[in-house]
């Protein structure tokens, strides 16, 4: 067990409910465990509610990345406090709320008093009143941001997401205690023109510096990955066969090995979810169904999974050892579906090397059915030198590369439907 990483041997240990490997890890391995950070899903009376009375959950367009309902928060500082106290801990905890970018142009639009329909008004502000009841919630524009940011690089004309970033700026400058008590009216400590012109400079340097940014290059190549393997998921869901989905898996797995060189384990994880779902994901149906303009909507679907990627990234960071929980702001009620079918259960953070694991809601099942797909060929591609190999190839991922990748795909795509068509007319 000692020639494993740490993070591994502990998520196998916590997955598999093996106490066996538990005990051995406090035995032999606790030292090892110091930078290690943990979100464990829980029913237990004993854990923190991860609502703190925000009552999130009744929120219709508020989605949870973590399960919940209740969690254990575990750390060096809280694994400390807790041997001072008998057992007992406090973990510091901040909310984040991320958005895509329909939902953040509605708030926008309310924040600077343009006329909106009422329905969107009320959604705008059951959000914005989670934050005038408890402070510690932050709003985070990086998700629009990055959905956004290549808009303006088409297009510099385009001032979309600068206006929106101006009016999330703005509300460092409200009044949440005169919102909360009268939601109708937004009182800043300047007069709104005056604030907008005020926060506008500072605006435009951090967006100009966002669209030569590394981290949002590496998102959108991440998002142009993710649009070859859902093109390369619609190619074999309508081959002229019966649709196997294991079958389809491992293609996956084979395509995601040999092209983009990696294994995105979250981006199959939606898929499989989305596959085997009983009442079928509508977040798929645009490739299931067969959309007219399918090609157009999956590059939308892969914005919106990359989005999934920065709530992951988000759920990392800590801030003088607090804990981040995320949260998802959508109108799309086929994303929000999807979210829900795959929230996280256990998150464990190795900070001394930078590595994140995941459990989501049917982790036990989807590992083992990779498992079975890793039982052939691809068993070779799994030895410790090549998986490394590929993590840093994940890193390193390319842009242009990617966008090649998405246009053999669409030739590939086009050219099956073609071939379908003409055997059909014969």
């Amino acid at each position: 067990m000692p020639d494993i990483p740490i993070v591994d041997a502990l998520f196998s240990a916590l997955l598999n409910s093996d106490k066996a490997a538990l005990d051995a890890i406090e035995s032999l391995r606790a030292a090892e465990c110091a930078d290690l950070r943990a979100v464990i899903c829980t029913d237990s009376p004993g854990a923190i509610n991860l609502e703190l009375g925000l009552s999130l959950s009744s929120s219709e367009y508020v989605t949870p990345f973590f399960e919940g309902p209740r969690a254990f928060f575990m750390s060096a500082g809280t694994s400390i406090q807790a041997r001072f106290t008998g057992g007992q801990s406090n973990a510091l905890i901040d909310f984040s709320l991320s958005f895509d970018s329909n939902f953040a142009e509605k708030m926008r639009a309310a924040i600077v008093a343009e006329s909106i329909q009422q329905v969107d008004r009320n959604r705008v502000d059951e959000v914005l009143m989670l934050k005038a009841r408890n402070r510690n919630v932050q709003f985070d524009v990086l998700p629009f941001l990055i959905e956004n940011t290549r808009l303006t690089r088409d297009d510099p004309r385009n001032e979309r997401p600068l206006n929106t970033l101006i009016a999330f700026r703005m509300l460092d400058h409200l009044d949440w205690d005169a919102f909360r008590d009268d939601p109708t009216r937004f009182v800043f400590d300047v007069p709104c023109e005056e604030l907008k012109a005020l926060l506008r400079p500072e605006a435009e340097a951090f967006l100009s510096e966002l669209q030569t940014s590394e981290h949002v290059i590496h998102h959108e190549a991440k998002s142009a990955g993710t649009q070859a393997l859902l093109l390369r998921f619609a190619r074999l869901w309508h081959e002229k066969r019966k649709a196997d989905k294991r079958r389809i898996l491992s293609e996956l797995l084979r395509f995601s090995i040999h092209n983009p060189g990696a294994i995105p384990l979250t981006e199959l994880h939606l898929i499989w979810s989305g596959m085997t779902s009983e009442l079928g994901s509508p977040f798929f149906g645009p490739i299931t169904g067969r959309s007219k303009t399918m090609l157009e909507e999956i590059r939308g679907m892969a914005w919106d999974m990359t989005l999934l990627r920065v709530l992951e990234k988000n759920a990392t960071a800590s801030q003088l050892g607090s804990f981040f929980i995320p949260y998802f702001v959508s109108i799309d009620r086929r994303w929000r579906h999807l979210l829900r079918l795959n929230s996280v259960r256990l998150m464990l953070i190795d900070d001394a090397h930078r590595r994140v694991l995941f459990a989501r809601t049917d982790e036990l099942e989807f590992q083992h059915v990779l498992g079975e797909c890793m039982q052939t060929e691809l068993q070779s591609e799994m030895t410790p030198g090549k998986v490394e190999t590929r993590r840093r190839s994940a890193q390193a991922i390319r842009l242009d590369a990617m966008q090649q990748l998405v246009a053999e795909e669409e030739s590939g795509w086009l050219e099956q439907a073609l071939q379908q068509s003409q055997n059909g007319t014969r």
